[in-house]
């Protein structure tokens, strides 16, 4: 691997920078920073073999010899958009089943590789991706693939309820851990806002805990059967291994995996908000908070680098707009940040805003509105944009000095096959970014920030307590006199029909009372139903048949509340002195 020293270039230029500049040479400057970058892709290209094995699985393979070592990287295309609701949670669940051991290797995974001596290693999960990674010596290669191949394709039957039980309370635990921590549940109430209840970003990877406690190993077990098949993953491999060796040992104990089943995959979802939403929440904070969310683009959208250049320019360093404005200028904050989180079906733009103690929210966030607006509508100058290109090519060029590990090389090899179809992807992701003017910066701002946006205020509790108090509660309080109670004179009236009416005259509320019962007709008296010949010998609780209910007197159907089967005393046939109310129920 080729390494470019940056140092000295960046030291010259710091220096250059300290001398005089001529009228005519800052001229030359600014016209050569006003023009369009050029990417040099030899520069970061990290090279590979690829390999498609007959089950699917896809190899990639990057030689250094430098040292003895092999970074080992698999990626599953499988996360918490492949799940669904009431089952949140099992694509971070399963995860943690990856470290128990499998069905030919019983002993747990972490102990094997303590035992290997690997090191840099661990998994993780998000919407869009599970994955595995550990930078072994070159030694423990082929233990390494054959403990991994025995996770992608021999776990299912090792799982068990017990194990099911264990895994669930440690992730319950984690997602306790998560919640309780300062604005640890802001991002709960993002999500569920910004996309629609059917959107699988609508919920978190770590899922519910009524999801968690409802998974049956059934569940389980058919999850991993869909989703960890060798036709869905990615294996990377970095170091001191040639393409033909990891071949041969990834045919060796990979090859006779069965495919999974094929999976259908949505390319993009991006909703919009039909209106500015706002929500306030207390936790248990220090300071208020204030975090802003705008829809973005989707992973492999070009617009979202310009997007992310807009987020360094506005917030990425103290001299940056917003940081100079609410921080150092006005005094209103104490933390700003601006970031893209970039995720495959739709990503975000958000900032995020700590307010000072004793300031009131609303006014950072109209202070926030102005600079960003302006931001917005101006444009970023040239100088900011280049420096953060420069920033983000140097981050790049640091992490992939790595082999394995959150961006190594390894990573970026298995994260662009995995979104894009192709290893080296990541060089459009780098030149799209690396060539952006500021007039497409300001272009992409103002399309996907001037949208309907998010807002979350967080404020912490209020300071509340008790008051300390000489009462003595064993002491039942003694009953006060009894109040004096006046009611509104009764009138009374006859009109002329006989008809008796009783007024109580009351003008709390401009309203007439008039009880129905008091003008109600006098009930007829009941009269015994007469005994008809279609009647059952014999007499039963069941409701009567529909010709017996059409055959009683309408009045019986209207007023009587019940009726009771009974055995006439001079026959063996049913009567009924009231009628049943499920007659005038159901069949009227």
């Amino acid at each position: 691997m080729k390494h470019t020293m940056l140092l000295p270039i960046a030291l010259g230029l710091s220096l250059a920078a300290c001398a005089p500049v001529p009228a005519s040479a800052a001229s030359a400057v600014q016209a050569k920073a006003a023009a369009p970058a050029v990417f040099d892709r030899k520069a970061y290209t990290i090279p590979y073999k690829k390999f498609v094995l007959a089950n699917g699985l896809t190899l990639i393979v990057h030689e250094d010899h430098s040292t003895p070592v092999v970074g080992v990287n698999v990626w599953y295309h499988v996360g918490s958009r492949n799940e669904a609701r009431g089952k949140t949670g099992f694509a971070h669940l399963f995860e943690h089943f990856f470290f128990n051991g499998s069905e030919n290797y019983p002993h747990g995974f972490r102990e094997a590789m303590d035992d290997l001596g690997a090191n840099n290693r661990n998994g993780t999960t998000n919407t869009d991706r599970t994955n595995f990674f550990e930078d072994v010596p070159v030694s423990a290669l082929e233990r390494t693939l054959f403990l991994e191949s025995d996770r992608m394709g021999f776990l299912g039957n090792y799982i068990s309820k017990e194990m099911l039980e264990r895994e669930r309370g440690v992730v319950q635990n984690e997602k306790r851990q998560g919640d309780n921590q300062p604005y640890g549940r802001v991002h709960y109430e993002i999500d569920a806002k910004m996309y629609p209840y059917s959107h699988p970003y609508s919920w978190s990877p770590i899922g519910s805990m009524d999801d968690l406690n409802a998974a049956t190993l059934d569940d389980i077990r058919n999850w991993y059967r869909t989703y960890y098949g060798p036709n869905n993953a990615v294996l990377s491999l970095a170091g001191d291994i040639t393409p033909e060796r990891a071949l041969a040992l990834v045919d060796k104990y990979f090859g006779a995996i069965p495919p999974g089943p094929p999976l259908p995959r949505t390319e993009t979802w991006i909703p919009k908000l039909d209106r500015d939403i706002r929500d306030e929440m207390e936790d248990q904070v220090p300071q208020a908070r204030i975090y802003r969310s705008y829809h973005a683009p989707a992973w492999k959208d070009p617009e979202l680098q310009h997007l992310g250049l807009f987020a360094d320019v506005i917030a990425g360093s103290r001299a940056s707009a917003l940081p100079r404005r609410l921080v150092y200028e006005k005094g209103l904050a104490t933390g700003v940040s601006s970031y893209v989180s970039d995720a495959e079906l739709g990503s975000t733009f958000n900032i995020v805003v700590t307010v000072k103690p004793g300031v009131d929210p609303a006014e950072v966030e109209r202070e926030m509105d102005a600079v960003l607006g302006a931001m917005i509508e101006t444009g970023p100058a040239a100088e900011p944009v280049r420096r953060s290109q420069t920033g983000n090519l140097a981050g790049f060029s640091r992490s992939i000095e790595r082999l394995g590990g959150f961006g190594g090389r390894s990573d970026v090899l298995a994260e662009h096959m995995t979104y894009a179809g192709q290893p080296d992807a990541y060089l459009n992701r780098l030149e799209a970014m690396a060539t952006a003017t500021p007039a497409q910066v300001k272009a992409a701002a103002q399309k996907w920030l001037r949208a309907h946006h998010y807002t979350m205020t967080v404020k912490p509790f209020a300071k509340l307590a008790s008051a300390k108090s000489a009462l003595d509660r064993k002491v039942l309080p003694a009953l006060g006199a009894a109040p004096d109670v006046s009611f509104p004179a009764m009138q009374r009236a006859t009109l002329s029909n006989g008809l008796k009416v009783v007024l109580l005259e009351r003008h709390s509320a401009p309203i007439v009372n008039a009880p129905w019962w008091s003008m109600r007709a006098p009930p007829r008296k009941a009269r015994p139903m007469p005994v008809r010949r279609h009647l059952p010998s014999t007499c039963s609780t069941r409701a009567p048949d529909r010709a017996m209910c059409s055959s009683w007197p309408t009045t019986w159907r209207r007023w009587a509340p019940t009726c009771r089967p009974q055995l006439a005393p001079t026959s063996r046939l049913c009567a009924c002195s009231r009628p049943r109310p499920r007659c005038n129920r159901h069949w009227r």
